[in-house]
């Protein structure tokens, strides 16, 4: 399972919610920095960005606490939920980056757009060494396990697996096998008469 505990960063900065403006202000030092806000028993209050303190906070004073002008927050991630819960919530909150609690509601990590890239090179297998391929499959089912079944079949592994819905009958298929030869590859899919957007080596961390 994808849980956001696998790419969470486990380095973050909390601050009191009695603390003062100036005091956030203070502990972040660049525009990629943020605070968790706790409550005095330690567990989540909010999330502040230093953006936050430079465009919506600037019309207070720098004396003015926090819990003065921030709510309880309910944008927040448990580290047992799902990376795809992760991605919904940023999109529909528009943030990024959000808070990851606990069981107890206490900070373990946080989750945000670099946490999300991390997790796609992950998924993807962009790190390991393979051919891709972009295949096209008609969208009803079991056409995906047919065309997996043809790779295993030939005792070829596959790395990874993302599929994007392209039209009403049509589905894009990105496989990452665990081969590194794109002639095969492509005599496989003529073979089987399947459709095919294109087939490339990657070398993983070496191509970057």
């Amino acid at each position: 399972m994808m849980y956001v505990k696998i790419w969470q960063n486990y380095t973050f900065q909390t601050i009191e919610y009695t603390e003062t403006l100036q005091k956030a202000f203070d502990k972040i030092s660049s525009e990629e920095e943020n605070l968790v806000v706790v409550r005095r028993d330690g567990t989540l209050y909010n999330l502040i960005t230093f953006n936050d303190i430079t465009t919506t906070f600037s019309s207070y004073g720098l004396d003015t606490k926090l819990i003065e002008i921030l709510d309880p927050t309910d944008s927040f991630l448990f580290d047992t939920d799902l990376l795809e819960d992760a991605l919904v919530l940023m999109l529909e909150n528009r943030a990024r980056v959000l808070p990851v609690v606990n069981n107890e509601m206490r900070p373990v990590g946080i989750f945000g757009l670099f946490e999300v890239l991390k997790a796609f090179k992950t998924i993807s297998a962009i790190d390991e060494t393979g051919t891709r391929a972009l295949i096209k499959i008609n969208d009803v089912p079991g056409e995906l396990s047919k065309l997996l079944s043809i790779f295993a079949n030939r005792k070829i592994n596959l790395l990874s697996l993302m599929t994007a819905k392209i039209s009403d009958e049509k589905r894009m298929i990105s496989l990452k096998l665990g081969i590194k030869n794109i002639d095969l590859i492509s005599d496989i899919l003529d073979e089987e008469n399947i459709e095919y957007e294109g087939i490339y080596e990657e070398n993983g961390d070496k191509d970057r």
